[in-house]
């Protein structure tokens, strides 16, 4: 369970408002090894922030203050930490942004996941973790999982439905180190067993002869209760397109998941196999293997393979929720 203090209590003449504070974190500490890359030695060392690891290890403070009415604003910060080293930076900045909720729906500015991650989020097996097949072939609708600079809007819950729209504006596009604006949206339905994630995105310009389509993602998972499958249909802008299909079945303890993400542009397959062990609520132990297998074909508009080599990714490690 997160650490939750409440940290600031404010009278105002019209009453007392008071804002709750979160501190929280991950740790994810692995021992992995990368094979077959030529001039890469392949021996064991530690992995953190890595392919090999379940997620990312950061902290992170939110606040919450209660407007009334229904109402709350919501700031917060998160950063990557090196647990190797100890090292953070801002360069690594996860989250930074300020929200409004209500019942009209959420409102969010600022440096954030963005829709295409949590329409992808909403059915893939492993969270979105580091050693995502899915997340790894195709990224999220074919781009990155945050934007940085975004102003977005959220729906309400309306049955198990929800809708994001993100917008960056072509000056903050250009302070992204891209060329103009970029809307980003999904469509997610969750409800009991199934979920369903629609992820959209399309950049305003971009570069000589890159594809001015958009980038889709569709993708649905069911829990039959022994077992979950899920599956997906991959249509970035260019030649990359696929599908992903895969399934998890929990054990007592265990979970165990399989996935396939295959780029059918390239002829390129990804294959991951996991296994953890949940000690508490908060520690999984784990361990992951990871093939991103060669590019079979440079499809017409590509300069090159997507993967010159089959690449092996070994990993077992640790991650506790804080």
């Amino acid at each position: 369970m997160k650490k939750t203090l409440i940290a600031l209590a404010v009278l105002a003449a019209s009453g007392a408002s008071m804002a709750q504070v979160t501190l929280y974190g991950v740790a994810d500490i692995a021992v992995g090894a990368v094979g077959n890359v030529p001039g890469v030695k392949s021996d064991l060392n530690m992995k953190t922030n890595d392919a090999q690891n379940d997620g990312n290890s950061r902290w992170g403070i939110k606040v919450v203050e209660d407007l009334g009415g229904g109402m709350k604003a919501t700031a917060q910060f998160e950063q990557n930490i090196d647990y190797s080293t100890g090292a953070t930076g801002t360069a690594d900045a996860r989250y930074a942004y300020l929200a409004l909720d209500g019942g009209f729906g959420r409102i969010k500015a600022g440096r954030t996941l963005n829709p295409s991650f949590f329409g992808v989020a909403a059915w893939e097996l492993t969270g979105a973790a580091n050693f995502s097949a899915v997340a790894n072939q195709f990224g999220f609708a074919g781009g990155p999982s945050r934007n940085s600079r975004e102003f977005s809007y959220t729906t309400p819950n309306m049955g198990g439905f929800t809708a994001q729209f993100g917008y960056v504006t072509e000056l903050d596009g250009i302070e992204n180190g891209g060329l103009g604006s970029k809307f980003d949206m999904n469509a997610v339905y969750a409800g009991g067993p199934l979920a369903v994630g629609l992820s959209y995105f399309k950049n305003d310009k971009v570069a000589a002869g890159a594809s001015t389509d958009g980038n889709y993602a569709l993708g649905a998972s069911y829990n039959f209760g022994s077992f979950v499958l899920a599956g997906s249909w991959q249509d970035a802008a260019g030649p990359s397109q696929g599908w992903s299909l895969g399934g998890s079945i929990p054990v007592g303890a265990w979970k165990f998941t399989v996935d396939v993400a295959q780029d059918t542009g390239f002829d390129d397959t990804d294959y991951l196999l996991y296994a953890g062990y949940s000690l508490s609520k908060r520690t999984t132990l784990y361990t992951d293997y990871r093939r991103d297998g060669k590019s079979g074909k440079i499809p017409s508009g590509a300069a090159a393979l997507k993967t010159a080599v089959d690449t092996d990714y070994y990993g077992v490690g640790i991650r506790m929720n804080f």
